[in-house]
């Protein structure tokens, strides 16, 4: 369903402009920029239209698609309670995923996720939005903070010279990430009914990644770790739809090679074999370090936290006795969680200040 701006009625309905690279793996944009944003007194339906024009001329001043501007405004948990009429936020708010995080869970009142293949757009359009021009929000949004990042074939390696990346890998830890069938479609994660019929739920996390370690494994363990103890390095990089490895037989597995994978853990999280969150996920140096700025959309944070829950693989530790919490745990051991946000993702007619009390 296409809006009269002839653009998608989801605002999330990004994945039709995506080009593939010649194994048909899907191509997201290469740079991403999330600005986190913070109300400031009580917007009206003027300050909502005045939003929703400046968007729409910069919808009309760049394609629709990683060649020009993708955009997702989402809203959180305390906008809803703080400034509508629902009073009650159709979207719960995070929640520490593991005994071993601490993440601060944010409170912001709205992410404004912007994408392209070109990271200089990125910058305009911020400048656009929140600089002194015709255009400038800062009457009513305050941006908190900006979270920058890249996805793409050689930019991890290109980005952090030195460290050991493969060349050609998309992301920090070296594999391809949003594989069609390891990715729910953005149909599955809309939302039918609602204050948010139409949109979708955002979750946002900041990841640090200890890329120091990871490196020191072989690549075949580096594999096992993330896939399956079944995958070695040149299975796992002739994936082209699916990354599920086994999730069924993962105490056998376990048991046989003393090792879990990332993709078998969290693929037992699925419903009927399909996956339940959307991942938009890219790597990142904010603050210096390797990272990653998690984005996954999901018709519910149930979806969410259900995915990541399994993600840890608790049970595997009565498996095998060299298997830990974290230690040959998937991923765990790697990863560290700095921040969680939960956002709500409303149609594109209502992401401008979406259900204003009167």
């Amino acid at each position: 369903m296409t809006t009269t701006t002839g653009l998608p009625a989801a605002q999330h309905a990004w994945e039709d402009t995506f080009r593939s690279d010649p194994e048909g793996r899907p191509l997201p944009p290469r740079f991403h920029r999330l600005l986190m944003l913070d109300v400031t007194g009580r917007p009206d339906v003027s300050d909502a239209a005045f939003l929703e024009g400046a968007l729409r001329t910069l919808e009309d001043r760049y394609p629709y698609g990683p060649d020009g501007l993708l955009t997702c405004l989402a809203w959180g948990p305390g906008w809803f309670e703080r400034h509508t009429a629902l009073r009650r936020s159709p979207v719960a708010r995070p929640l520490p995923m593991a005994r071993w995080e601490n993440p601060v869970l944010e409170d912001i009142d709205a992410c404004l996720h912007l994408a392209s293949d070109h990271e200089d757009l990125l910058a305009e359009v911020t400048d656009a939005l929140f600089g002194d021009g015709p255009l400038d929000q800062r009457g009513r949004l305050r941006v908190r903070g900006t979270r920058t990042g890249f996805v793409g074939r050689g930019l991890p390696a290109q980005r952090l010279p030195g460290a050991g990346l493969p060349e050609r890998a998309p992301l920090m830890l070296g594999f391809h990430s949003g594989l069609r069938g390891n990715q729910a479609t953005e149909e599955a994660v809309t939302i039918a009914s609602g204050p948010l019929a139409g949109g979708t739920t955002m979750h946002v996390s900041y990841l640090t990644l200890d890329v120091d370690s990871w490196y020191e494994q072989n690549a075949d363990r580096r594999s096992a770790q993330m896939f399956a103890p079944t995958i070695d390095a040149r299975a796992a990089e002739d994936l082209v739809d699916d990354a599920r490895s086994d999730a069924d037989d993962l105490p056998a597995l376990t048991a046989a090679h003393g090792v879990v994978g990332h993709a078998q853990a969290t693929g037992r999280a699925r419903l009927n074999g399909l996956a339940r969150i959307n991942r938009r996920d890219f790597a990142t140096l904010d603050g210096g370090s390797p990272g990653t700025h998690f984005v996954s959309l999901q018709r519910t944070m149930e979806d969410f936290n259900v995915t990541r829950a399994v993600m840890n693989a608790a049970d595997a530790t009565a498996h095998h006795p060299g298997v830990g919490a974290r230690r040959h745990n998937g991923i765990n051991a790697f990863i560290d969680v700095r921040s969680r946000a939960t956002f709500g993702v409303p149609p594109r007619s209502l992401r401008s200040y979406p259900h204003l009390a009167k």
